[in-house]
């Protein structure tokens, strides 16, 4: 009897310890495998260019598509990337001339699915029979599938290749979102365009269907927000003449160049930027930085202009001004 009773209070430590350590066990959080599962675990967003998310150590980074891949070529004032869009969609930006071809080129507009929902064509609202970029304008009817798995698709601009040759192909992909309705539907904000003081144009996005913020100042500065550190400064190219007196003349002087500064943090194990901001006409920018070690890397050319990249140690609350240069390979 007595052993039974022993046994039977063995049995119930057992269960009861079972019982305490399924309810003490810390809950698991999943963690996020993408930038916008980041976002909507709550994680902080830094406000850089591309956006980007840090869960459990990991950074993630917004699709941007291949914007700054194409920016010398093309440029999209809107919709912006993840912009949310609905039809008619109105498509403004800026294309070299060679990008045309009897002024105009194709657009099309896929759903998640690759589908195409939409085809049509850009105009060149100036002279096309140049280098320089043109402004170019174009509208989309569409209308989406209601059995479409996500609400995401991809504006294509696609480059005029009347050739037909692949090596001559080219495009512009641009992410786009349409939001849906409470029934389940699909719906988009009011595609409008902003003009900034900047110049650059930005559009609708988000649940609220609010308008992006223009870039700070005009620069395209941005930073990781709430850090009073950071660096500015401005890139230029040069030389600009064959032959350089002393002093240089005034038209020979290095020029502002608008391109992309990449920041690197060092001792990183990834390859990709840890933030990236563009500069404006002027060449100038700025970004706020949390306290560390980087590497400044403005993009340059293919193999000119040739940029020279900078190290730089961010201490608290402290703009650093770090001026780079970009060597144009004339001599």
């Amino acid at each position: 009897m007595k052993k039974t009773i022993l046994v039977s209070i063995a049995i119930l430590l057992v269960i009861g310890s079972g019982i305490a350590w399924k309810f003490s066990k810390p809950e698991v959080t999943p963690r996020a495998t993408n930038f916008e599962e980041c976002v909507e675990a709550g994680n902080p967003v830094m406000e850089s260019y591309p956006r980007q998310c840090r869960d459990n150590g990991e950074t993630f980074v917004e699709d941007i598509g291949n914007e700054f891949e194409k920016r010398n070529l093309i440029r999209i004032d809107a919709p912006r990337p993840n912009a949310t869009i609905k039809s008619p969609l109105v498509i403004l930006g800026q294309a070299r001339g060679f990008w045309f071809f009897e002024a105009s080129f194709p657009v099309v507009l896929a759903d998640w699915d690759g589908r195409i929902i939409a085809q049509g064509i850009a105009t060149a609202q100036d002279d096309w029979m140049t280098e320089d970029f043109v402004p170019f304008t174009a509208t989309l009817s569409f209308t989406v599938a209601s059995d479409v798995y996500s609400n995401r698709g991809t504006l294509i601009l696609l480059k005029d290749n009347p050739s037909g040759l692949p090596e001559h192909d080219d495009a512009l992909e641009i992410p786009i979102v349409f939001e849906e309705n409470d029934d389940g539907g699909l719906k988009a904000c009011t595609q409008e365009a902003k003009l900034c003081p900047d110049g650059s144009y930005v559009g609708r996005i988000g649940p609220n269907c609010e308008f992006e913020q223009c870039p700070s100042d005009g620069s395209g500065g941005g930073g990781i927000l709430p850090f009073k550190s950071g660096v500015w400064g401005t890139v230029t190219r040069g030389p600009i003449c064959p032959v350089i007196e002393n002093p240089p003349q005034s038209q020979c002087a290095d020029k502002p160049f608008e391109t992309v500064v990449q920041i690197f943090a060092e001792n990183s194990l990834s390859d990709s930027p840890f933030a990236i901001v563009e500069t404006d006409a002027e060449g100038k920018y700025v970004f706020s930085l949390p306290p560390g070690e980087y590497t400044l890397a403005p993009v340059g050319g293919k193999p000119f202009p040739s940029c020279t990249s900078t190290s730089i140690t961010i201490e608290s609350d402290v703009m650093h001004e770090v001026d780079l240069s970009c060597d144009t390979g004339i001599r």
